[in-house]
């Protein structure tokens, strides 16, 4: 009897077993990071500010105005108008910043031209749902509809540069060549590895690449042409065949030799 009684004693003060272990809690699958909506394409304003866009009329004083959107810039443009614009994306917000617009009419911007001119620099956020594109900020509102797409300059071969923004390369200099293919710009100066592209009608970005090695040191014209390159933003063929590239403060001319 007494042996029970300790027995049941110890039983009785000793620890409680340690409980089985939990199952793990079950992993809820990680929350996909929102992707901003792709704004890039060809687009017509069609609404600003709350005011649909006008109609043309038989004076020429109202004209439709397209806009090309690549991965960083807005290249807008009413008849000879143009407005160019860099931008920034975190998500759906901008940052918009002014380029260069080239070459204007002759004529002066229209109030609408002129309040689009204004609108589109105030832009912070950027919607596309259903082929249209909504871009707002608090002092803007402009709608746009997709429009067709415009053709690409044939601008793949062989070029030789001609004319750097109205003057001729410096004497003695070896000649500046690039090889365009599709979606690749290489200079035949061992001082530049190339650059990648995207076109959309005569829109241009480029994108640089690794500079290649070279056992000598750049000449200032070569500093200068890899600087232009880096900022090259539109790409026409003219009617000579010559190839112009502009950037937002110069401009180039090729001449085709393969």
């Amino acid at each position: 009897m007494r042996a029970v009684l300790i027995a049941m004693c110890l039983a009785a003060c000793s620890p409680a077993g340690t409980p089985p272990a939990a199952p793990p809690p079950l992993e809820s699958p990680a929350t996909p990071a929102l992707r901003a909506a792709d704004i890039r394409g060809e687009w017509r304003l069609t609404a600003m500010n709350g005011r649909p866009a006008p109609a043309p009329d038989d004076s020429d004083s109202i004209h439709p105005i397209l806009m090309t959107v690549g991965d960083f810039t807005f290249r807008a443009r009413s008849q000879c108008v143009a407005f160019w614009r860099r931008y920034e994306r975190a998500g759906d917000r901008l940052v918009v910043t002014q380029a260069n617009p080239g070459a204007m009419c002759a004529r002066g911007l229209s109030p609408w031209e002129t309040e689009f001119d204004r609108t589109l620099s105030a832009v912070t956020g950027a919607e596309r749902s259903d082929g249209v594109l909504q871009l707002t900020g608090p002092d803007a509102a402009l709608t746009f509809e997709a429009a067709p797409p415009l053709p690409r300059e044939p601008i793949t071969g062989r070029w030789r540069l001609q004319v750097f923004h109205g003057a001729a390369p410096p004497a003695g200099a070896a000649p500046i060549e690039l090889t365009i293919t599709d979606g690749r710009i290489e200079a035949n100066a061992c001082v530049f590895a190339g650059w990648r592209y995207r076109q959309d009608g005569s829109l241009l970005e480029l994108t640089p690449q690794d500079g290649a090695v070279c056992e000598r040191t750049t000449t200032a014209f070569e500093e200068r042409f890899g600087a232009f390159m880096d900022r090259v933003m539109r790409a026409t063929i003219i009617h000579d065949g010559s190839l112009i590239l502009d950037s937002p403060l110069e401009q180039v001319e090729f001449a085709r030799i393969g």
